[in-house]
Order: C-alpha cells, then sequence, then structure tokens
C-alpha cells in the first residue's frame, strides 16, 4: 500500500479519481497566515479506521523561506510506504484553527497537473499530546455551493472535484462562522513522538 492509497482521503487520486475540496485562496488570510508553534515535530497515526490502513507519520518543520513543510510518510504493514511534502501555513478563525496544505512532492516528484497549487483547508484541534485533522466532507460543501452560501464550482458526476472559489473576505467569513465546524469530518488522529 502506497502512502497515495493511505492518503486517499485526503487526495482521493488513486481511489476514485478525483481530489479533496480543494479553495483557492487559504482559509484564514484575512486574519494573518502563519506557522503555528505547537505542530512542530513528529506526529505518528492513522485515519478513523486503524485497522485498515497502517501508521502514518507527520514531521512538520519551519522552512525559513517563508511557509513551514509537512512530510507525510506511510509505514503500512508488508510492503510498501511512500511520502509526500507539503508547504503548510496555520490560521485560526473564531474557535477554529486552520491548516492549509500544498502539495510539493509525492514519492520523490513534483506536484504537478490538478495537484500543483491545489489548496487543501483542513482544520486541526490539540488536545495535549494528541493532534486531529479534519477534512471538508465533500457533500456538505457541494450542498454549500449548490444553495449560494459559499462560492464555487461542483463538477459533474459522483467523482467531480469541488472547488471554493470565494475570495478571502467571503471565505474567512464562511469559515468564522461557528457552524462551520460541521461541515469537517475525522481525517486523521495523530500522537506526538518524543
Amino acid at each position: 500500500m502506497t502512502i497515495q492509497r493511505f492518503a486517499a482521503a485526503l487526495l482521493c487520486v488513486l481511489l476514485a479519481g478525483c481530489l479533496p475540496v480543494t479553495s483557492k485562496t487559504p482559509v484564514g488570510t484575512t486574519t494573518g497566515l502563519g506557522a503555528d508553534p505547537a505542530l512542530f515535530g513528529t506526529w505518528k497515526g492513522h485515519g478513523p479506521e486503524s485497522n485498515s490502513t497502517g501508521d502514518v507519520y507527520l514531521h512538520f518543520v519551519q522552512d525559513k523561506n517563508g511557509p513551514f513543510v509537512a512530510v507525510m510518510v506511510g509505514a503500512p504493514q508488508g510492503v510498501g510506504g511512500g511520502w509526500m511534502a507539503f508547504d503548510v501555513r496555520t490560521s485560526q478563525l473564531a474557535n477554529n484553527r486552520y491548516l492549509n496544505a500544498v502539495m510539493t512532492y509525492s514519492d520523490n516528484k513534483p506536484a504537478d497537473g490538478t495537484m500543483k497549487d491545489a489548496s487543501f483547508p483542513l482544520r486541526y484541534t490539540l488536545k495535549g499530546r494528541t493532534l486531529t485533522l479534519y477534512m471538508l466532507d465533500e457533500d456538505k460543501i457541494k450542498a454549500a455551493i449548490q444553495s449560494g452560501k459559499i462560492a464555487g464550482t461542483v463538477e459533474p458526476g459522483d467523482f467531480g472535484d469541488v472547488k471554493i472559489t470565494a475570495d478571502a473576505k467571503e471565505l474567512d467569513a464562511f469559515f468564522a462562522a461557528p457552524e462551520s465546524a460541521q461541515l469537517f469530518k475525522v481525517y486523521m488522529v495523530l500522537k506526538r513522538v518524543e
């Protein structure tokens, strides 16, 4: 099992041929993007169904040239494995913390095509030594776009890409609302590695 297959909930590339929800603008742009130092270091975890995917390691490191970098390494049982690297910027809107990830490398190849510059908005919580990452629920975002609550596009078909196209002000107002946390589902639960 490769890291792409492990991260299918984030990337959907191998299993469904589509991306998860992306945004043209990072969440939190109007309030300032940064690098949450509480994330720095190495985390070990798994998806919500831990018995089906194997472990993943996620290492956050400061990049002196701008955003910070996250490297995800898959450590499945048996043969396989792989890695991905992301440029990451964090923000906070109301009580929610957001992580905007742009893939830069996957298994030693630079991101290109639909992956290049696609920003994946994630929500995260930190409780003690536990980091929980939440990804946008595609069906809920489709409904929000179709009802006009947020600007975006929904490609046709079950596996059509969903893209949020709202400008920074509209995007941040949408994700600052208290009910915005309900638009996310658990993606990964990790524990800090000492």
